[in-house]
């Protein structure tokens, strides 16, 4: 595998600005110059590299899903039998979800995406555009936890994702909060058993 190219490298550096920004300052007062003296260039380089704020934006939350995936991707094949286990398997078990979004991997990545959870969420109460793109986050998480408990032969498939999604939300909160500690194995063995097949 070969070293990024330069634009990735410098779209990356971008979104570092970006969340150190929103994180500092909130996401209202996250400007394109703020961000551009982050980053150490000037505005009109920011437009070189994404399509004005919308673009930085739709960025920030693929990389906020994406380092959900990716923590999900390496949880799984550290969990699975190495005798078991395919390059070519994409999709984790059941129970390997259900173990890594208890997991203190999962709240790891849920603190790297910090911005998300402290500024943007907020901010969407004050602007449905900002709204609309959060929803798509959770949508992605939703529709990833439907198609893991459909392709497992769940009953109510679809009500169980609803429900599991939030028992896993409040459970990220609840640690995030500091009360949830210690339950990330008490909360696998109840979802599971939540589960009828």
């Amino acid at each position: 595998m070969g070293r990024p190219s330069k634009k990735l490298e410098k779209q990356q550096l971008i979104l570092d600005a970006y969340e150190k920004v929103i994180l500092r300052e909130g996401f209202g007062q996250a400007s394109q110059r703020k961000v551009a003296e982050e980053a150490n260039m000037n505005q009109p380089m920011l437009h070189h590299y994404f399509s004005g704020s919308d673009g930085m934006l739709d960025a920030l939350l693929d990389r906020v899903v994406f380092r959900y995936m990716q923590a999900l991707n390496h949880f799984s094949r550290s969990n699975q039998p190495q005798t078991n286990y395919s390059p070519t398997d994409s999709s984790p078990s059941l129970e390997q979800m259900l173990g890594f979004v208890c997991s203190e991997q999962f709240h790891e990545v849920s603190k790297q995406n910090e911005v998300f959870f402290c500024c943007m969420i907020g901010a969407g109460d004050q602007n449905s555009h900002i709204a609309d793109k959060v929803s798509v986050v959770y949508k992605h998480l939703l529709d990833m936890i439907t198609q893991q408990l459909k392709d497992s032969g769940v009953k109510n498939y679809q009500k169980m994702a609803y429900l599991m999604m939030c028992l896993i939300l409040g459970h990220d909160w609840a640690r995030k909060l500091g009360f949830g500690e210690g339950h990330n194995h008490d909360m696998t063995q109840m979802l599971t058993k939540l589960i009828e097949k």
